[in-house]
């Protein structure tokens, strides 16, 4: 909706910075070639803006932007997004931004560049001989695109011979959704990048090298067709920064998830946040009697009341799940009966261990033994494994690999790769399919950023042996449709 556009935008932009982070890429430059919003009527459209412009600080790289005919005003925008038209030399480059002229029709927005713009790559040759030049616009210069609508400026062959006599390298516009592929034309790289709010999301990668450009096109939505997110937070969640429950979902459907959990954490619900993340009601039982003595226990008929509102073929429903007073599993009787599609087993802290005052063997042993428990009482998938010991400033015990896939094996769980503050290691998993368990993929998301990311879980697979036509054979999903779990729970009543 016009009212969610300054949201999908700054949250496209931030999974566009996560990807790049997945990827071990930090560009030195980021360049938005204008339609930041669509939203230019809106009473919100500067706000909207401005957030942008935070996502983009937060990034920490140096960034280079233009309005669009659907942006605010030029002035304005400029003005909101310190923007300047003209020249700026980043690394041995001359990029040119280009304000051009837009003028409002109902139905079609024409555009023209002045005169004196026309001019400016020539007299910049003249004043910087031999500097390369990049030319940012929003409407595309070449080639011209077969439409009733006019994407091209109006005096766009005076463009092009500009660009040629000054040399310009590459010249870069947006306006034109679909985009266009990379094409030379009198000495210069005309590209239109796709839009980034569309199917399938797409962002460009440009390498410069002299005066050549590789143009690679990365895009967010995934091409695998059986993902399933089997682990994302809500807004009940206390560790969450931008948990947004529905718009998880409908970011997940946009890039081609074929289903989702919801597995919030059992330990948030049922107490208090101080409580909840201090732990101490591992070693206290009465404090989880009492909750578990409440109408309410806690909010957990909260997040009842909530994942039934969501549940449906597509979104499952499940539970984050610890342990507590040597080794129970923190979930209430009256909580067992929901008829949850998933259990999520989780280490994230355990009874007796003290960072700091406990040595590696004594702490694995704790590990092992929590993790046993765990898998006895039923989980369907452990959590982000051995990631308890990186963070508390303890090695990764890589011998354990083994015995833990093959404890996996034995009680039919599925291991997850979760990238969530971690990075686990493709040969546990690689373990782990020698041993016939299943692979778990967990977005874990807790920023909406997060929703539907799965580049590093396959590439994970990928590096741990597994090609992408074993991908399906190899994954999990939970055992119930939707419709066997409503038949059964339907016969029991």
């Amino acid at each position: 909706s016009r009212n969610d556009c300054g949201v999908l935008s700054r949250t496209l932009l931030k999974k566009a910075f996560l990807r790049l982070d997945y990827m071990n890429l930090k560009p030195d430059l980021i360049v938005l070639t204008g339609d930041i919003l669509a939203c230019d009527e809106h009473p919100s459209a500067a706000l909207d803006l401005i957030a942008i412009k935070g996502e983009l600080t937060r990034s920490g790289i140096p960034y280079l932007i233009l309005p669009g005919n659907h942006d605010i005003g030029a002035p304005e925008f400029n003005r909101i997004m310190s923007a300047q038209p003209g020249l700026h030399i980043i690394n041995g480059y001359g990029f040119v931004i280009f304000n051009d002229l837009f003028e409002k029709h109902p139905q079609r927005d024409s555009s023209l560049r002045a005169s004196q713009e026309v001019e400016l790559p020539r007299r910049i040759a003249v004043e910087h001989p031999g500097l390369p030049l990049i030319a940012l616009q929003h409407a595309p210069i070449y080639p011209a695109i077969d439409a009733d609508y006019p994407y091209n400026p109006g005096n766009s062959h005076a463009i092009i011979d500009s660009y040629q006599q000054s040399n310009v390298i590459l010249s870069l516009s947006g306006h034109y959704h679909p985009g266009t592929q990379p094409v030379s034309h009198k000495n210069t790289i005309y590209y239109t990048i796709p839009s980034l709010s569309d199917s399938p999301h797409p962002f460009a990668l440009i390498e410069l090298e002299g005066v050549s450009a590789n143009i690679r096109e990365l895009k967010l939505r995934m091409d695998e067709d059986y993902i399933i997110d089997s682990h994302c937070h809500t807004e009940h969640a206390y560790c969450g920064t931008t948990t947004d429950t529905a718009k998880c979902v409908a970011l997940s459907k946009a890039l081609n998830i074929s289903q989702i959990c919801i597995t919030e954490h059992a330990f948030q619900l049922y107490f208090p946040k101080k409580t909840a993340m201090s732990f101490i009601w591992q070693s206290q039982p009465e404090l989880v009697r009492e909750v578990w003595q409440g109408a309410d226990r806690g909010r957990m008929r909260s997040y009842l009341d909530y994942v039934t509102a969501f549940r449906s073929p597509y979104v499952r429903a499940g539970l984050e799940l610890d342990l507590y007073d040597g080794g129970q599993l923190l979930l209430a009787p009256e909580d067992v009966e929901f008829g949850w599609d998933l259990f999520i087993g989780a280490v994230h802290f355990i009874e007796g261990f003290k960072r700091g005052s406990i040595d590696q063997h004594s702490a694995e042993k704790l590990f092992m033994r929590d993790l046993q428990q765990l898998l006895k009482q039923g989980v369907h998938v452990i959590a982000h494994p051995f990631r308890f010991f990186g963070r508390n400033q303890l090695a990764t015990p890589r011998h354990l690999y083994q015995p833990v896939a093959e404890l996996l094996a034995h009680y039919s769980a599925a291991a997850e790769i979760n990238y969530h503050t971690h990075a686990p290691d493709p040969d546990f998993f690689r373990i782990c399919v020698e041993q016939g368990v299943k692979l778990a993929l967990g977005s874990d998301t807790h920023d909406l950023c997060e929703a539907g990311e799965f580049y590093p879980h396959l590439n994970l697979m990928r590096h741990a042996g597994i090609s992408p036509e074993n991908f399906q054979r190899h994954l999990f999903k939970p055992d119930d449709t939707y419709e066997q779990l409503q038949l059964k729970n339907n016969g029991a009543q």
